[in-house]
């Protein structure tokens, strides 16, 4: 299965080491799993704005990410959804590279469950797949 995992799940994965931490890891060696830059940027950003992380960790929390994840294409169409741009952008990168499953903890994401065929999930939920 193709599947993207939303900044919020990554950012959990890294900061906690729960449950998102744990289906990532599964999902890794289960799956293809893909990140895009536009993911990126904003995995470093939450870790520096709102975890005051430095620059340093970040990187090395993004290096990690791509040994083990697939690069996908960050989309230049991006149809406006949902209120936040940031969700558009996903839904969008998760259509151009043919994403089978989107994981996220966002509420204005989750909600959609299915966009363009692509089912739209909680990370719990992955142990369901």
């Amino acid at each position: 299965m193709r599947i993207l995992f939303d900044a919020n799940v990554m950012v959990s994965a890294i900061v906690t080491r729960g449950l998102s931490f744990d289906v990532i890891k599964d999902s890794v060696y289960k799956h293809e799993v893909f990140y895009t830059d536009y993911l990126l940027g904003e995995i470093k950003e939450i870790l520096a704005g709102k975890f005051f992380l430095s620059e340093k960790i970040a990187e090395n929390a993004v290096r990690l990410l791509k040994k083990y994840f697939i690069k996908g294409k960050t989309s230049r169409t991006v149809d406006k959804i949902c209120r936040d741009p940031g969700d558009d952008q996903v839904l969008a990168d998760a259509a151009a590279n043919k994403i089978e499953i989107l994981i996220s903890a966002d509420k204005d994401l989750s909600v959609l469950k299915k966009y363009k065929g692509i089912k739209i999930i909680l990370p719990r939920d992955y142990w369901k797949l």
